[in-house]
């Protein structure tokens, strides 16, 4: 039995931490605004605007830096509204054209599209010399991605690569195209589009990952090999890159053990590396119970396996942990309770992991609460395009309940699209499973002979071990 290599989850990981260059610190540069010494006072330094009256008043970057820290928080609504404040109180701001990113992407954060998309266009309108101009562009791309419009995507990808070509949001715009040609199975165009992402910037990571799936694809391993080692050799330095790093780091593992001449140390010693808050640890440790396998130790294997199953019922890796069960309870000649075990893997993999009867309904509960969701979404612009008088609060105040219940059906929905996703990646990989399991069972019962006995790997099984 050899490990059969999946990429279950290739494209998420990449996707779900694209483009973190876009929520990097806004520069608060004084510019021609006059600034005040600092004071212990209050602790910060005072601003002082011109309004259109020619008159001074504090307060701009103060509400700037309120409105950003919401949103650091992730109070995106309230952020909106903060955000909305500084452009409607204060249009002659130096930072008037980056509150109107921040306030599209706080609805965008919140799956509101349509508002951040009339947030964005109007802003390109209003601010022809920013240079947030060329993120605006990009955002109506990211948007037109997240929601399959993959035709209107690349037209936008295009004017952002004639017009913006030497600006930041190159870059990012590179990497949702590249995931868009990678979707369509153009696997060449691209790698072309990501070999474009250099060390230093914050797609790198992400871009050499989707480099390695694709290369795997094209069964060209060296060079999977290499995008994957890349990926292990940079520093991390949040949690977003740790996980894409040990995302990685089992991909090497599946690489060496299934490659034309087997390490399986090097495969162990890759999944041994990969901690347990990491989104892949039940893959990196189901790895781990297959290399035990295949130097015939199922004692080994089956702690593995079977912490997963005890530990992980919701994880994709479960069917295939009980096929392990099954082959190592074969190898230990427990017959019963090898067909135990098949059977689990069996049972688990009859059906798609999210049924036809689930996604229908589902989206119908979607479709039911979509029209509400878009009124509630110009409602929400139109607050957060008014001062916060004590009317608007009343107002923001009475909204808030319907915004919450339209919304967390929308999460929701989001949610479980997510899970339709990963189901569909893995259906493959349940096919393969329900196949080995239930050809070992078939009448007339041919068991797999014995596995091959090789010689024990250099690497030091207690510290795998340590991991449960």
């Amino acid at each position: 039995m050899v490990l059969r290599t999946s990429f279950v989850k290739a494209s998420a990981i990449g996707l779900a931490v694209a483009c973190t260059s876009l929520f990097a610190k806004a520069t608060d540069t004084p510019n021609q605004y006059q600034q005040d010494d600092w004071s212990p006072e209050y602790g910060s330094s005072t601003w002082m605007y011109e309004n259109s009256a020619g008159l001074f008043e504090t307060g701009p970057l103060d509400d700037y830096r309120a409105a950003k820290r919401l949103f650091l928080n992730r109070q995106f609504l309230d952020a909106a509204y903060a955000f909305g404040k500084v452009q409607t109180k204060y249009p002659a701001f130096h930072l008037v054209d980056q509150a109107a990113f921040y306030e599209a992407k706080s609805f965008e954060n919140l799956r509101m599209h349509k508002a951040a998309r009339e947030i964005y266009r109007d802003a390109i309108k209003r601010y022809p010399q920013s240079d947030q101009l060329a993120k605006y562009h990009f955002q109506l791309m990211n948007i037109d991605y997240k929601e399959g419009k993959y035709t209107e995507a690349m037209n936008k990808y295009q004017y952002i690569a004639q017009k913006f070509g030497k600006c930041d949001a190159k870059a990012d715009a590179d990497y949702v195209a590249s995931q868009i040609k990678f979707e369509q199975g153009l696997y060449q165009e691209a790698i072309d589009l990501l070999a474009t992402i250099h060390p230093g910037n914050a797609n790198y990571l992400y871009a050499r990952y989707t480099m390695g799936i694709a290369y795997s694809h094209m069964s060209k391993f060296d060079e999977a090999e290499n995008c994957f080692r890349a990926i292990t050799e940079q520093s991390v330095f949040n949690k977003s890159e740790r996980d894409i790093q040990n995302a990685a780091k089992v991909k090497l593992g599946h690489l060496f053990f299934s490659g034309e001449k087997p390490d399986i140390a090097a495969a162990a010693q890759m999944y041994g590396q990969v901690p347990k808050d990491s989104p892949v640890f039940d893959e990196a440790m189901l790895g781990i119970a297959w290399a035990f396998l295949k130097v015939n130790k199922p004692d080994e294997a089956m702690k593995y396996v079977k912490w997963i199953i005890n530990n992980l019922p919701e994880s994709f890796i479960v069917p295939e942990a009980y096929l392990v069960v099954g082959y190592c309870q074969f190898i230990k000649k427990n017959y019963q309770d090898a067909i135990d075990g098949l059977n689990q893997a069996e049972k688990r993999t009859e059906q798609p992991f999210v049924t036809i009867v689930a996604r229908d309904s589902a989206r119908q509960a979607f479709d039911a609460i979509w029209s509400q969701f878009d009124s509630v979404q110009v409602f929400a612009l139109d607050l957060a395009n008014q001062l916060p008088t004590p009317r608007v609060e009343s107002k923001r105040k009475a909204f808030r309940s319907t915004f919450d219940k339209v919304y967390k059906v929308i999460e929701d929905y989001a949610t479980f699209m997510q899970r339709v996703i990963e189901s569909d990646r893995f259906e493959s990989n349940r096919k393969r499973i329900l196949d080995d399991a239930g050809f070992t069972l078939s009448p007339p019962r041919v068991h797999p002979g014995p596995m091959r006995s090789y010689n024990k790997p250099d690497f030091d099984y207690s510290e795998l071990e340590d991991d449960l």
